[in-house]
């Protein structure tokens, strides 16, 4: 009975075992959710085909590589699909291409980065059928992107889409890019339109509630062209930098519902047939903008005149009215008047730049007679260092004097002046700096060891309903504290002074007059030497006018026969012992 048991036991252990051999087969091949050119990637097959090129794919990365593919087929919709939980990203090496009569070219259930020294181009045609269709994100960074799609759009994302120092080209019917948030930086280079009315080349706006529809453009230059806005945002557009170039044939150049704001010394070029501006504020900081009406009515570039922030001026405003008449607002109406205008003309051409600001500080120069001779004329010179924002050396357009003239012993009043851009002059002075001497080394001066720390404070004034930013400064006395994180200036007194007071001591001494100076050359006269005995030459001191060589002499002669003694009785005990 028992080795039936056995025999059963075993059959059984055997019909298991052989019931797991395709399963363990099966789970030795792995299956990643990933087609390209009408093939799954799995763990036996790594690299597809792609006409000449061909597609790798690094499971451990999610990384796909694209090596002049030619991807003409698709298993379903797309040239490339992913159905990753995680990022997919596609490194471009060469030159790619994806071609369809009637499909997607890249469909994404989650994040799409492209980057890569090489470049792909998506040409798809057929009926809604997109360049790149994605649930996530779309980053394109560092390289070049061209897309066309007839039928549907060029980048459809249902989150962001981010283009980094690449270039960019997607034509479409829809939009060149519909997303949540879309934000264009470092040097990037694009160029979308959409063919469709009613459409945009960029439609940004938010989706399902969530927050969105911003649109930001940093030091990259854009050219937008569709039918209605070429630029349209449901929150904020920003352009910062760069050039930026957008058109409507039908409607507003660009538009935003939330705020509109030009900046960094961005050039701004608008072509359209209704005024481009925004619901919320629009605000100009230093920039160029360039509007067009190409309306035959009399209507204008811009929905309202810009706010100039503060710290910036109108710099050039030049106008076209509806007969074709040029004019100069500034020169016509004052700076002004003339910020007030901007919105209301078929064509406006204005320039805006920093405001120059001067901040001036005083400060005494106490000088002081230390010698025998009074001080002449001299130039003394402060520096500011600890400034509030990185070094003052970082500063080339602002422009530190302070100096002052003296001739003579008194007090002498100065000014420290700082003058520049008006945002740099507040970077330096924000977090309070400190003033000091120059020590230039001019011989016979001392310098003032005397430090300052200066702290300036802004606020606001309003007088006629109008509002301007002004300025004070508190002056301290500091001194250098040693702690545990290092050596700090700190306030000796927490009372401010009126003036910085630098003290300058001119310490040269006279030369002593002729009469004053001891004749070395005389020789002590003959009565003046105490009498004495006469030496040999042999054993004659030269004569140093010391009185007291005699004494010296005296003593050397004792000191000698002192030791002639001692040899002598030395010699005396030596012979009594050799005696013996």
């Amino acid at each position: 009975m028992s080795k039936i048991r056995k025999l059963i036991g075993f059959a059984l252990a055997l019909a298991f075992a052989m019931a797991m051999l395709p399963a363990m087969a099966f789970a030795d091949t792995s299956y990643y959710d990933l087609y390209v050119n009408g093939e799954r990637f799995t763990s036996d097959n790594l690299a597809i085909e792609c006409g000449e090129g061909t597609a790798t794919y690094d499971p451990a990365t999610q990384t796909l590589t694209l090596d002049n593919a030619s991807i003409t087929n698709a298993l379903g919709s797309g040239g490339i699909y992913s159905g990753l939980t995680s990022d997919l990203n596609i490194v471009l090496q060469g030159e790619n291409r994806i071609t369809f009569d009637d499909n997607m070219g890249v469909m994404a259930t989650g994040n799409i980065e492209l980057s890569g020294s090489g470049s792909l181009t998506i040409d798809v045609a057929g009926e809604t059928k997109d360049g790149i269709s994605a649930a996530g994100n779309v980053s394109v960074h560092g390289t070049t992107l061209n897309i066309n799609a007839p039928g549907g759009i060029g980048i459809a994302s249902d989150g962001s889409v981010f283009v980094d120092n690449a270039k960019l080209t997607s034509h479409a019917l829809y939009a060149g890019v519909d997303a949540v948030n879309l934000t264009i930086k470092n040097s990037s280079v694009v160029d979308i339109s959409a063919m469709e009315n009613n459409c945009n080349a960029a439609f940004i706006s938010s989706r399902g509630g969530a927050p969105g529809g911003n649109l930001s453009i940093s030091n990259s230059n854009v050219v937008a062209k569709s039918l209605f806005p070429g630029l349209f945002a449901s929150g904020n557009l920003t352009v910062d930098g760069g050039s930026v170039q957008s058109s409507s044939t039908v409607n507003s150049a660009l538009w935003a519902r939330g705020d509109l704001t030009i900046k960094g010394g961005a050039k701004v070029m608008l072509d359209g047939a209704y005024p481009a501006g925004c619901v919320g504020d629009f605000t100009v900081y230093a920039a160029e903008v360039d509007a067009k009406s190409t309306n035959t009515g009399n209507i204008p570039a811009l929905s309202d005149s810009p706010v100039i922030n503060d710290d910036f001026e109108l710099t050039h405003a030049v106008a076209v009215d509806s007969e074709g008449t040029t004019i100069d607002l500034i020169e016509h109406d004052g700076v002004e008047q003339a910020k007030g205008f901007l919105h209301l003309y078929k064509n406006i051409h204005f320039i805006t730049g920093e405001k120059s600001v001067t901040y001036s500080f005083p400060f005494t120069k106490v000088v002081k007679k230390g010698g025998d001779i009074a001080p002449g004329k001299q130039e003394f010179e402060l520096e500011i260092f600890n400034v509030g924002v990185g070094q003052i050396e970082d500063y080339a357009d602002v422009t530190v004097t302070a100096s002052v003239a003296t001739n003579g012993v008194g007090e002498y009043e100065g000014l420290l002046t700082i003058k520049g851009p008006k945002s740099q002059v507040r970077d330096i002075t924000c977090e309070g700096f400190c003033v000091r001497e120059k020590n230039t080394g001019v011989a016979n001066w001392t310098y003032s060891d005397a430090v300052y720390q200066i702290f300036c404070h802004e606020y606001e004034i309003t007088t006629d309903a109008q509002s301007a930013t002004q300025s004070s400064c508190e002056i301290f006395p500091v001194k250098l504290v040693e702690t545990d994180n290092g050596a700090f200036y700190e306030k000796s007194q927490d009372t401010p002074v009126a003036s910085m007071i630098f003290e300058n001591v001119y310490t040269e001494k006279a030369a002593p007059a002729e009469g004053d100076k001891p004749d070395t050359d005389k020789k002590p006269a003959a009565t003046t030497k105490p009498a004495g005995k006469k030496k040999t030459t042999a054993g004659k001191i030269p004569n140093t006018g010391d009185s007291s060589a005699p004494a010296m002499e005296c003593a050397a002669l004792l000191a000698i026969a002192g030791v002639l003694a001692v040899g002598l009785s030395i010699k005396k005990l030596h012979g009594g012992r050799s005696a013996r």
